[in-house]
């Protein structure tokens, strides 16, 4: 089973800095399982939260964060030129109407169907 990547750096830094979980979970006011949920990266603060954590730490918000060393091999641009193709091409709309289940009022909702045709497209381009 591949290792799950660290998506922040919240438990180093605090530990650098001598901060327990609880003053953490205190500060950010969150139950203490949360801050243990942070550091072991099963789940991420919201973008308020880190705010606060950095803070406390008295660190830039991006120093909280794991760099992701990512690789531009074109990928947007591809998907952008695909959602045109498919839109001009294949008459794809990008919203369509549905009807809302609670209130039974139509409503405007991204379309399903390009959605399915983008992620196809992502998984071809990235498997090539």
């Amino acid at each position: 089973m591949p290792k799950k990547k660290n998506l922040n750096r919240i438990k180093s830094i605090t530990s650098e800095k001598g901060i327990s979980s609880r003053l953490l979970s205190l500060w950010v006011n969150v139950d203490y399982t949360t801050v243990s949920q942070w550091n072991s990266n099963n789940y991420q603060p919201s973008s308020d939260k880190l705010n606060k954590i950095g803070e406390l730490l008295q660190v830039d918000n991006r120093e909280l964060l794991e760099p992701q060393n990512r690789i531009d091999t074109g990928f947007a641009k591809a998907l952008q030129k695909e959602l045109e193709r498919l839109h001009k091409e294949e008459n794809m709309p990008y919203e369509v109407i549905k009807k809302d289940s609670s209130t039974g009022k139509a409503i405007s909702v991204n379309n399903p169907k390009i959605i399915n045709a983008l992620k196809d497209f992502a998984k071809i381009y990235k498997e090539a």
